[in-house]
């Protein structure tokens, strides 16, 4: 496992792991909607924890069904850009920002719900994640 993803387990909560089936079948329903599918080494955290949450704060996950604490990935950025597809993934949000991924950039930020600014940014999911969650 990677050492800082056992590191956040021990601090949020987090969803039993995603399967590869799981993975497939969202990255399918995104490309359906013209999203990206989700960036690789996102797939690696999804595979050891398939969905964070922490508060008020959650990273979603895959093949979510009927769960209030993990939101879908598929299922939120469908509803979110309702059918039109985008650049970018929302991957989790708190109650101020969203995490998100953008696909073009191949980067990781974070950005204020309301007028999408970016708050911070990085190739590495691993800050951003950790700014939404509050992982300190």
């Amino acid at each position: 496992m990677m050492p800082d993803m056992e590191r956040i387990k021990v601090q949020v909560g987090c969803n039993e792991p995603a399967s590869e089936a799981q993975i497939k079948i969202c990255n399918i329903k995104l490309k359906q909607n013209n999203l990206p599918e989700l960036p690789v080494e996102y797939t690696e955290v999804l595979k050891i924890c398939n969905g964070f949450s922490n508060e008020d704060a959650a990273v979603f996950g895959v093949e979510i069904k009927n769960n209030n604490w993990f939101k879908d990935i598929a299922v939120f950025n469908i509803d979110y850009f309702h059918g039109n597809g985008a650049n970018w993934l929302i991957l989790g949000q708190d109650d101020f920002f969203y995490f998100i991924y953008d696909a073009e950039q191949k980067k990781y930020y974070i950005a204020d719900r309301d007028t999408l600014d970016e708050e911070c940014s990085d190739s590495d999911y691993m800050l951003p994640l950790e700014y939404i969650l509050r992982i300190e």
